[in-house]
């Protein structure tokens, strides 16, 4: 009797641990599926907001960076108004006598008519 009540023992005690290994087995597959069904739950509203964020983001910077071409076109157009023309003259205001700064050097016209260059600029800006 004491020999079969040992086997007895060892099989229940087999058993107990193959029970305890499913279990924890169960245990882990459960929290792992909580977690993907989780994952996927939240994916899906943060990635659209994420895809529209970044879109919006893009968008404007599109935006901003064609105005400040807009800007540099407008600003190179006039710049180049103050110019040499081909007779000698200033493009800008006519003068066929050569531009001279407060020392009485040489200036181009660009540099002459400045000033007035950023005044016809901000007035552009200011009625868009």
């Amino acid at each position: 009797m004491v020999v079969l009540s040992m086997s007895s023992r060892s099989s229940t005690s087999l058993g107990a641990k193959f029970v305890g290994a499913v279990l924890v087995l169960g245990l882990v597959l459960l929290i792992l599926k909580w977690a993907l069904i989780t994952a996927a739950i939240l994916i899906v509203p943060f990635g659209v907001w994420w895809a529209w964020d970044q879109t919006r983001d893009q968008r404007a910077t599109r935006r901003a960076e064609a105005q400040q071409m807009t800007d540099r076109r407008r600003r190179d157009e006039i710049e180049s108004r103050a110019s040499v023309d081909a007779a000698g003259g200033c493009g800008w205001c006519g003068s066929r006598i050569a531009h001279r700064d407060d020392r009485g050097t040489l200036v181009f016209p660009v540099d002459f008519h400045r000033a007035e260059i950023e005044e016809q600029l901000r007035s552009a800006s200011a009625s868009r």
